[in-house]
């Protein structure tokens, strides 16, 4: 068949035209033009149609700009607008060339926020004002944001610690500030120490009743988890039920609403690390990461505790202790006071943490940190026992006080005289001179203290160890404590006995 020669001609004709006109083009993925960028903006993806991708060029503001595998760097240009050109050759005639002016911004937003910088108490609802930068969208967590133009206020159920403001631009550059408003914690502190099981015999409970209803103490301090890594209550807590460590002494809520009407502070204690129940739990399921290890990688086994003292840079085991301290303050609890919230004593060398990053003592204070900010919102206050030598001796069980000071509403140094060595503080004898060693003590409690927003509460001793503690010997420890301003106290006996003479019958409630 003969193709007419007009056809053929408008074909010879047609065909370069259609080809010059869709002979290749580019776009760009992730740069609008006349956008903001942050000095982050990193990125920019070009999308070659029609063209080869291996001859594609880019520069921006005329000097050439780092492509590899079709992905054009913008990262580390100076603040200011700039143009980023793409170019490739077409198969046929000319280039494919687009362009996109954009302009760098890598400074944060202004923002301010301003908290209350005097102490409230624990349950109170907090207001934080302050100012941000027009344009910029703000987040505030655990609080309720109100914005109106570049003001702002967030309030806060319960005084916040560690809470996150953050400032997002248009370019997503961040400004935040962290919000801690300090607590007012009852430094009138009268309490005594019970184990669930103690609390649980009556012959045990009813003199501390007593001691109550005769205003010589206003608080109980009462065993959340003890020393055995025995839950003292029916916990619902999954891993506790896992590791079989909860027992029923008593009821939660029951027991906290009975002190509560009583007009009693109830502070519970967990023994966090060194925790036979949990070490137990963690060698029959093949969990050495959960315990502290000797050098060889067999468990580390601490003085008294045969079971091993469990690690605290696991996240594991950092999580069981936060999730019995949010338990205990739902339960009633007004304090969480962590007790062997440390390293076991003894040289460094010869321990291993598994998945510790940088010194102890930083896990420590972050382990601290963390479970604050659980409690707080909660309405629960955050303690923590130490070793009386702590304020000085930091490294010999990662207690770094000043640290860990940040994070708390209450510390409590165990005083007890019988821990302290003789000629310690210049005191020979430390039963003898019980109130002297007491009193020197907490002259650098004050100053490990200083700058934070935590209160010294001393544990004192009275029970018989190593030297017989008659009421006037407790009451010798007592004045060491108020010679030093300090007016609360907590008592420790192991048998849970207690000196009625020791306490004088004029406590004010510190609830």
């Amino acid at each position: 068949m003969l193709v007419p020669i007009a056809v053929v001609a408008a074909l010879a004709v047609g065909v370069p035209t259609a080809l010059a006109k869709t002979g290749g083009s580019l776009s760009l993925s992730g740069l609008s033009d006349g956008a903001v960028v942050g000095a982050k903006a990193a990125s920019v993806k070009v999308v070659p149609d029609g063209v080869d991708a291996k001859k594609v060029k880019a520069t921006v503001d005329g000097k050439p700009a780092d492509i590899r595998d079709g992905v054009v760097s913008l990262a580390g240009l100076p603040e200011g607008k700039h143009e980023l050109e793409v170019t490739a050759p077409k198969p046929f005639l000319g280039s494919a060339t687009v362009k996109r002016t954009f302009t760098v911004d890598s400074t944060p937003p202004a923002l301010t926020v301003k908290a209350p910088d005097k102490p409230v108490k624990i349950k109170d609802a907090v207001t934080v004002t302050g100012t941000v930068e027009k344009g910029a969208k703000l987040a505030a967590d655990g609080g309720d944001l109100k914005q109106n133009g570049t003001s702002f206020t967030v309030l806060y159920k319960t005084p916040p610690a560690g809470a996150k403001v953050v400032a997002t631009d248009a370019a997503g550059n961040t400004a935040e500030q962290l919000v801690t408003v300090p607590t007012a914690y009852p430094t009138n502190i009268r309490a005594v120490h019970m184990t669930g099981a103690a609390w649980d015999y009556s012959k045990l409970r009813n003199p501390v009743l007593q001691l109550i209803k005769e205003k010589r103490i206003n608080a109980v301090q009462l065993d959340i988890k003890d020393e055995d890594g025995v839950i003292n209550y029916s916990s619902k807590v999954p891993l506790a039920q896992q590791a079989k460590a909860t027992f029923s002494y008593y009821e939660l809520p029951k027991v906290t609403d009975e002190l509560h009407e009583l007009g009693v502070r109830v502070i519970g204690r967990i023994v966090a690390f060194n925790d036979p129940k949990l070490a137990d739990y963690a060698v029959a399921h093949g969990k050495k990461d959960w315990y502290i290890q000797n050098p060889d990688g067999s468990k580390y086994l601490y003085g008294y505790n045969k079971h091993g003292f469990t690690n605290f840079a696991n996240p594991e085991v950092r999580k069981y202790n936060h999730d019995l301290a949010v338990e205990a303050v739902q339960g009633g609890f007004d304090d969480v006071v962590y007790d062997y919230i440390r390293r076991p004593d003894g040289k460094i060398q010869g321990m291993r943490f598994p998945g510790l990053k940088g010194d102890p003592r930083d896990s420590i204070a972050s382990f601290l940190a963390e479970a604050q900010a659980l409690v707080r919102p909660l309405g629960g206050s955050l303690g923590a026992a130490a070793f009386a030598q702590a304020a000085t001796r930091s490294k010999s069980t990662a207690q770094d006080i000043p640290k860990m000071a940040k994070h708390l509403d209450v510390v409590i140094p165990m005083e007890y005289p019988s821990h302290w060595n003789p000629g310690e503080y210049g005191v020979a004898d430390t039963y003898i001179g019980a109130q002297q060693i007491v009193q020197r003590s907490l002259v650098d409690w004050a100053k490990a203290v200083k700058g934070t927003n935590c209160v010294v509460v001393p544990w004192l001793q009275d029970e018989n160890y190593k030297g017989r503690y008659t009421p006037a010997k407790v009451r010798e420890q007592i004045a060491g404590t108020r010679a030093n301003g300090i007016p609360g106290w907590l008592m420790w006996s192991a048998v849970a006995r207690y000196s009625r003479d020791a306490y004088s019958p004029d406590a004010t409630p510190a609830l």
